[in-house]
């Protein structure tokens, strides 16, 4: 079967250019996937044109713009979502219109195909009380609830995302003092994160429990399940649902969030960190994020946070030289007074 240019240029964006040249990750490898594979599925529903028939003639601008329509419209896709499919659709074109340089305006004008602007909503996390009920469910009398409570709580304490957890492996464990954990980032940048004492004792009690400080475990998996593969993220989230589900209905009287995902472990370690007190800088460095405009969401969550963020920003003015505005009702003479001091 003959390729088309479409074709050809998106084999080698995802198995060449993504992964090789730009290192990606795997799991934004597949969200870029999958998202060509929705465009593909729209386009034969909807323009009647087979997958091994799209070329870049029929990939316009409009057609993505109706791609974009159609999962808000027919798939249900929230504003997020549709975003995250346009920034791939971007990703693409921004590599396709230097492969393919007859394509150069059709990219342009994707390119310029806008983001649409959402509902800047909560962060959505849990208190500290919050925390403390979710770490009580599992019952540590069993193997099993000890595995899950190391689980949960060097998930909290590392900051983790999901992937990074699954990912983390019994040689980047250092129990030690002082303790740390090496997480694997997006990029596969690693970066380590000192542990809290309640956190080491519960995570060395574990390691010990199920042997894996011996000599060969070294490359297995933290965390794994019952067949000693590591988990994966359905298998994290039902385990964090499951106790939820029971903090809900032994403390019927708290407001809980309505789910308890992963991440929001992380949102509730930065947020627990900023209300102690902890710098930006330090938060970003410990949560992974390339910017601290990404760790600056966080501030806007509560103008308490915010107050206090800017009162520990602003210099300290020693006023005792600059005039009084009351002395002199006249602002250039005040002006000058002032450029006297």
């Amino acid at each position: 079967m003959k390729q088309t240019d479409f074709a050809k240029t998106l084999t080698r964006y995802l198995t060449d250019f993504l992964p090789r040249q730009r290192n990606v990750s795997p799991n934004t490898i597949k969200s870029y996937r999958d998202t060509f594979k929705q465009y593909l599925k729209f386009m034969q529903e909807e323009k009647q044109v087979r997958p091994d028939k799209i070329s870049f003639g029929s990939v316009t601008t409009l057609s993505v713009k109706d791609f974009l329509h159609w999962l808000e419209s027919s798939r249900n896709v929230s504003v997020s979502t549709r975003n995250q499919r346009l920034a791939a659709i971007h990703s693409f074109f921004r590599y396709a219109q230097s492969e393919n340089p007859e394509i150069l305006f059709e990219s342009q004008k994707i390119l310029g195909i806008p983001f649409k602007k959402k509902q800047q909503q909560t962060i959505a996390h849990l208190s500290m009380d919050q925390l403390a009920y979710l770490f009580e469910q599992p019952d540590t009398s069993t193997r099993r609830g000890r595995r899950d409570l190391a689980l949960m709580v060097v998930l909290y304490d590392a900051g983790a995302r999901v992937q990074e957890l699954i990912d983390l492996k019994v040689c980047e464990v250092r129990l030690a003092q002082p303790a740390t954990i090496t997480l694997t980032g997006k990029g596969n940048k690693k970066r380590n994160i000192p542990i809290m004492a309640k956190t080491r004792s519960i995570l060395e009690n574990y390691m010990t429990e199920n042997h894996l400080l011996e000599n060969g475990r070294q490359q297995s998996p933290l965390f794994h399940n019952s067949r000693y593969q590591a988990f994966t993220r359905p298998g994290i989230t039902y385990i964090l649902d499951k106790y939820f589900k029971q903090v809900k209905l032994r403390y019927l009287d708290e407001v809980l969030p309505k789910k308890l995902h992963p991440h929001m472990l992380k949102h509730s370690k930065a947020l627990h960190l900023l209300e102690s007190g902890v710098n930006l800088i330090y938060i970003r460095d410990l949560l992974g994020h390339v910017s601290v405009t990404t760790t600056e969401i966080y501030l806007k969550f509560d103008t308490e946070l915010k107050r206090k963020a800017l009162e520990a920003a602003y210099p300290q003015v020693n006023s005792q030289n600059a005039p009084a505005w009351e002395e002199n009702t006249d602002i250039l003479q005040w002006l000058k007074n002032l450029c006297r001091s």
